[in-house]
């Protein structure tokens, strides 16, 4: 049998390899976490174990979400897709209890283990940087090239409060300039939901646990000037150009007349359906481009709404004219499906900034949603919540969801019918599950376990349990691995066991 202390230096490497393995490789994190559980089993000492977790409310509290997620099948209908959902949450049980029941790592270890964690963060960040500048057509949701983009995302956020921790204990600056590298990344790859986190978590924060005017003063600096830009670009956005403004024209220069739909669509300050005559349009666009006019290009588009949004952009007409305006490197960029020569700049808040307006402009004047980002989370919302309406109590089951919310995008006719899409929103997507009863058992050991564990939190601990509460607002956290795993991996960070039990360090640490 091995010794106390050679389980415990096992059990600090294995927490170091998950960390890393989190953001790098699913099956390689899927092993990390079951060795820590057979490396806990074979330890022993299931008196000082049974202790800490009778006295662990937070361990409690995941014990009781796993456990109403498994009475959620005794109704549901898809008993074979709850129990794949049930074996795929598994981490959610076992890394809690394996960690929730081991004495916490001392601070040095700790400082060790978030290191290591932010350096991997760090050089994942790096390769998806090259990806995306150097191969082509690469949309930003595949640069990541280990777990999703979102994920990673949020991750980086947590690599930035460490090595904010890490600036504030060794006084050196090259943990802020690597926190601003990830900053700059997280805009890169256009994770709208983690600039908003680091944004809102690092000023909470500030303010409860580093009250001080300098540190409060630069992030109102930031903040304000993140703030300004975005307003910048958009009256830039809206700014009328003057074809936009003058009355407009019935006919092209070849005689052929104009449609103008007028629908208040605007994009680059231009009204993108007016001044359309698509069979000049067409015509010009088989003279000069061997791609055929209706071949679907790579971004799922055929060539006609590309090359009508790309010339509106421009301020050109869509008409023979526009076309023919049009240089041999603009045109190619039409071929690979680019609609506005905007999204090729290298300035990403701009970017970010206009598509986010073109698709609050679209949806305004069509309702439509179908590839708009957060749009379609607006829309899945509302049918999750049709469901909830009809099954409150209880909710489908556990295994039901995804078929009840296809079901009603079906029925409410919507463009995201049978697009396999999820709820988006964890907190909706177990209310739809366990309904309000469920959620109710949840909520309160949850709450219970924050009020207990309160001295455990520090300004990590607060920063990741803000972190997590945001995310699953917009996400599905508990869906992948990954997500379990930024709910769950983190425990170790915490400062003491909240419980009554003593113990004395070990050599190993």
């Amino acid at each position: 049998m091995l010794g106390a202390q050679t389980h415990r230096r096992i059990y600090l490497v294995l927490l170091t390899l998950l960390g890393g393995t989190m953001v790098t490789s699913v099956w390689a994190s899927n092993l990390m976490w079951v060795l820590l559980g057979a490396n806990w089993l074979l330890e022993g000492r299931w008196g000082e174990k049974w202790q800490m977790a009778r006295q662990s409310r937070l361990l409690h509290a995941y014990l009781v979400l796993y456990a109403v997620l498994l009475a959620g099948m005794l109704w549901t209908t898809n008993q074979h897709v709850g129990w794949t959902l049930l074996r795929e949450k598994l981490p959610l049980l076992v890394v809690p209890l394996v960690l929730l029941t081991t004495r916490p790592p001392h601070a040095s270890a700790r400082r060790t283990v978030g290191l290591l964690f932010s350096g991997t963060v760090v050089v994942v960040s790096i390769i998806s940087t090259i990806r995306l500048f150097t191969i082509p057509d690469l949309p930003y949701r595949d640069a990541v090239p280990y777990i999703s983009h979102i994920r990673f995302a949020l991750c980086c956020c947590m690599a930035v409060f460490l090595l904010l921790g890490e600036a504030n204990y060794s006084h050196r600056w090259w943990p802020l300039l690597v926190s601003l590298w990830l900053l700059i990344f997280v805009v890169l790859i256009h994770s709208y939901t983690a600039v908003f986190v680091l944004a809102l978590v690092t000023l909470v924060v500030l303010l409860v646990y580093q009250p001080q005017p300098l540190l409060l003063g630069m992030w109102i600096v930031l903040f304000g000037s993140a703030v300004g830009m975005v307003s910048y670009y958009a009256r830039d956005y809206y700014r009328p150009q003057p074809a936009a403004s003058q009355p407009l024209r019935a006919c092209t220069p070849n005689g052929n007349p104009y449609h103008h739909q007028q629908d208040g669509i605007m994009e680059n300050g231009n009204y993108i359906n007016n001044y359309l005559c698509l069979d000049e349009l067409r015509r010009e666009w088989e003279r000069r481009s061997p791609v055929p006019y209706d071949a679907v290009l790579s971004t799922g588009y055929t060539v006609q709404p590309t090359l009508v949004r790309y010339l509106n952009a421009l301020g050109l007409p869509k008409d023979s004219l526009g076309v023919s305006q049009l240089s041999p490197t603009q045109l190619h960029q039409v071929e690979q499906g680019v609609c506005n020569p905007v999204y090729l700049s290298h300035n990403p808040v701009r970017k970010m900034v206009y598509v986010m307006l073109f698709e609050y402009e679209y949806y305004r004047h069509t309702n439509a949603v179908a590839g708009f980002t957060m749009l379609q989370r607006f829309e899945l919302w509302k049918s999750t919540l049709r469901i909830v309406g009809q099954r409150p109590w209880l909710g489908v089951g556990t295994g039901d969801v995804a078929q009840a919310l296809d079901q009603e995008l079906v029925q409410s006719h919507s463009s995201l019918a049978g697009s396999g899409k999820h709820t988006h929103n964890q907190y909706l997507s177990l209310l739809a599950a366990v309904g309000i009863v469920g959620c109710v058992i949840i909520l309160a050991f949850f709450v219970r376990a924050v009020v207990a564990s309160r001295r455990s939190f520090d300004s990590l601990m607060l920063a990741w349990l803000l972190l997590v509460l945001i995310s699953c607002l917009t996400e599905d956290t508990l869906d992948t691995l990954a997500g379990i795993l930024l709910c769950t991996y983190f425990l170790a960070f915490r400062t003491t066991t909240c419980t009554n039990t003593t113990h004395s360090p070990t050599a190993s640490e």
